[in-house]
């Protein structure tokens, strides 16, 4: 799994991968694999909304620094 995915790619990817369990009815191998892609993109996805978040709070309280 590149870790240099964007976040959008990685939920697209993710929305690929549902719509295939759900529609095609994998075998266990391949089911197995999809679900550890999953897990790994939901990681991916979670640390970058993380960040993101952690940003925007640094943004938000350099606005209140520079109101005063």
């Amino acid at each position: 799994m590149a870790k240099d995915i964007s976040y959008k790619e990685a939920s697209l990817r993710l929305d690929e991968i549902l719509r295939y369990i759900e529609g095609e009815n994998p075998d266990v191998d391949e089911l197995f694999k999809l679900v550890q892609e999953a897990v790994e993109l939901t990681k991916l996805s979670r640390n970058r909304l993380t960040e993101a978040d952690k940003q925007f709070e640094a943004l938000m309280a350099s606005l209140d620094e520079s109101s005063k």
